[in-house]
């Protein structure tokens, strides 16, 4: 399937730094077009790049749900890595979750 498109990418918060949002669904558009990824057809993001305690890599948190996932109200949640300049580097995908309302 093709990747998603930086226009169909929900966006749960607004980023008002230009060059961060065009990072963030830059990422989400080069992940989707990874094999394990490219069967979805629905990108929520989470978080735009960022650092956590259980994750200290650089990172995006995107739901990334298939048709099925989204009509079923569920969505798995990847963590897209890039490097110091903004390059796509690879991506966790775990495990399917129902959606929470702070999802929205």
């Amino acid at each position: 399937m093709s990747p998603i498109p930086r226009h169909l990418v929900k966006l749960t918060q607004r980023i008002r730094n230009p060059a961060l949002r065009n990072l963030t669904l830059t990422l989400i558009e080069e992940a989707s077009k990874q094999p394990d990824l490219a069967h979805f057809t629905n990108a929520t993001l989470k978080n735009p790049t960022h650092t956590s305690h259980t994750d200290t890599t650089p990172h995006a948190t995107v739901l990334f749900a298939s048709e099925e996932q989204f009509n079923n109200n569920k969505a798995q949640t990847a963590h897209i890595y890039h490097d110091a300049e903004g390059n796509y580097i690879g991506h966790t995908l775990y495990q399917e979750r129902d959606n929470k309302p702070s999802d929205e």
